[in-house]
């Protein structure tokens, strides 16, 4: 195996980001300039059938773009978000295919397509967590994702189902107008079920998010939960990170450095590749339509990724990111400990605690 680029941590794969059962009101894809697609802002069209099947043009293009990453980079752990990842038939196949190569498969998903089986199936690889996206325990507070009561209720008894699986969980919350208020109301819904699950809020982002950002007043809640932290650490991430959110909301922004290119980049089942999984706005190339070894040797190496770990953000829609990648950059700066960064199911494997330190070491000597 040659390795062209730095090691690192996660491929970020995003399969057909377009295509979702859910018309999130401050969806980043529809937003986002970084395909033609999005421009079009298609993610707010009904989803697409899709299947990977022998015969299907999805899997030649997964399996070849995941082939030339492989061939170049031995990394722990893989992401598969969409879009949403369970309306393609076929897709657990795919997904199981990967454990037997990954220490960890990170499945992202809304959970509204998860059932009795599905966790089963996926609990009996060992090896994998499902990140789920839900703002708030309530429909008045997940109301920006889900359209109904109704959809809300299914989503959040599947999400319920799934905690209840062993399988590790992390829950994506933004934090918006309408969740933020909501958030101490949530905390105690998942704290009254526990389960192996970590729930992460950060800030609604992208270009509209002023449209959905949460009233000053509603910070206060934000400070309560910081506050009263030992309430809900059984499913909050280290106290550490609730202090960096809290400092984001004080701050207006984010003012602190960011990691996050030294560890994950972001794979597209079209095979293009985008240095930063939470925004993407630049090519690296791509590896099903032109050389892949250099498209793969440009992950983080180029000028671009020393202005995205920059001492201080310099880009605008950095300025305005913070996720629960944050968790790594945290470590990084020696803001939380190792062992507190992996009680994220995401990170608990031994191959990926040895790399995480190798990448942090790295950095910390060409200091």
């Amino acid at each position: 195996m040659t390795n062209f680029a730095p090691a690192m941590l996660v491929n970020d794969l995003v399969v057909m980001e377009e295509n979702c059962n859910m018309t999130c009101s401050y969806c980043l894809t529809g937003q986002s300039v970084f395909k033609k697609s999005h421009e079009q802002k298609r993610i707010f069209e009904p989803p697409r059938p899709a299947s990977y099947a022998d015969d299907a043009p999805l899997k030649a293009r997964l399996d070849g773009a995941l082939a030339a990453v492989e061939k170049n980079l031995a990394l722990p752990v893989i992401k598969v978000t969409g879009g949403e990842i369970l309306l393609i038939r076929g897709v657990v196949d795919f997904l199981e295919r990967l454990a037997e190569r990954y220490e960890i498969v990170v499945i992202q998903t809304n959970g509204v397509r998860l059932d009795a089986d599905l966790l089963r199936r996926i609990r009996g690889w060992g090896n994998a967590c499902l990140q789920i996206s839900l703002d708030a325990s309530d429909y008045e507070g997940n109301s920006h994702r889900s359209r109904t009561r109704e959809e809300h209720a299914h989503a959040l008894a599947r999400i319920g189902d799934a905690l209840q699986s062993e399988i590790g969980v992390e829950i994506y919350a933004v934090l918006n107008d309408r969740s933020l208020p909501r958030l101490e109301c949530t905390l105690k819904w998942f704290a009254a079920r526990r389960g192996n699950v970590v729930v992460c809020p950060f800030p609604v982002r992208g270009p509209d998010r002023d449209t959905f950002f949460p009233h000053r007043d509603d910070v206060e809640v934000l400070r309560s939960v910081v506050l009263g932290y030992e309430r809900y650490a059984g499913v909050l991430p280290p106290r550490a990170y609730m202090l960096r959110l809290l400092r984001f909301f004080d701050e207006g922004g984010r003012t602190f450095r960011c990691h996050l290119p030294r560890f994950a980049f972001t794979t597209f089942d079209d095979g293009g590749l985008t240095p930063c999984p939470n925004i993407w706005f630049t090519s690296l190339g791509n590896v099903l339509q032109s050389d892949p070894e250099a498209a793969i040797a440009a992950i983080g190496t180029t000028a671009f990724h020393q202005v995205l770990t920059a001492e201080r953000p310099r880009i605008a829609a950095c300025k305005g990111c913070f996720t629960p990648w944050d968790l790594l950059s945290m470590y990084v700066d020696g803001e939380i400990s190792l062992d507190e960064l992996c009680r994220v199911p995401m990170y608990a494997g031994p191959r990926s605690r040895a790399r995480i330190q190798e990448i942090a070491e790295r950095w910390r000597r060409s200091c």
